[in-house]
């Protein structure tokens, strides 16, 4: 009676000699032939080697299906949530640009008037990566420049992959010391 057959799990951490291993194949031929809940039985041992529920299992009833009114309530309730959230989230973003605004515009006033006081706008000081080729061969440079003017540039020997521009040329003692302590060469543009 093949079709009464049940399969269980092995337990392989059971299994720990030889004699083990000949009872689990001798007892494959007797699995689901037996009664797992009476000891008498000549076959119970297998239970040492394989993983037997002792209760049948339940089959479940699987909820019944909503009606088209439920769904339709459902779909509301999520919309709304939906609704609520991308509001929230509207109102953060709409926040948060008043606020850059804002900031940027206080900025620019602080900019005038800093100009109207010292006659001139306070140099920026800006970070470029450039790219270029030179020579046939692809070069890379890293330029810091404050202002517009320049009169030169510091750099580290004779690459001048990193360059930093200043507005006004500085002093022999400045440039001796800058190439003589920190390796920086003066380079000037004019």
């Amino acid at each position: 009676m093949i079709e009464n057959r049940k399969n269980y799990r092995l337990d392989v951490d059971k299994i720990k000699t030889l004699q083990d291993v000949k009872n689990v194949f001798d007892s494959i031929r007797f699995i689901g032939y037996y009664d797992a809940d009476d000891p008498e039985d000549e076959n119970y041992y297998l239970s040492e080697y394989f993983t037997i529920p002792q209760e049948p299992q339940e089959l479940t009833i699987p909820a019944p299906r909503k009606s088209i009114e439920e769904l339709q309530q459902d779909f509301d309730g999520k919309m709304d949530e939906l609704l609520v959230k991308t509001k929230r989230k509207f109102a953060v973003s709409k926040q948060t640009a008043e606020y850059h605004y804002n900031a940027k515009f206080a900025g620019i006033i602080q900019d005038f008037e800093y100009a109207k006081k010292h006659g001139e706008f306070r140099p920026k000081l800006t970070l470029t990566y450039g790219t270029g080729l030179s020579a046939g061969s692809y070069e890379t440079s890293f330029v810091i420049k404050q202002g517009n003017k320049h009169e030169g540039y510091y750099t580290f020997g004779n690459g001048r992959y990193i360059k930093y521009y200043m507005p006004t040329k500085p002093n022999v003692i400045a440039r001796f010391f800058m190439k003589t302590c920190l390796a920086l060469r003066w380079v000037d543009e004019k």
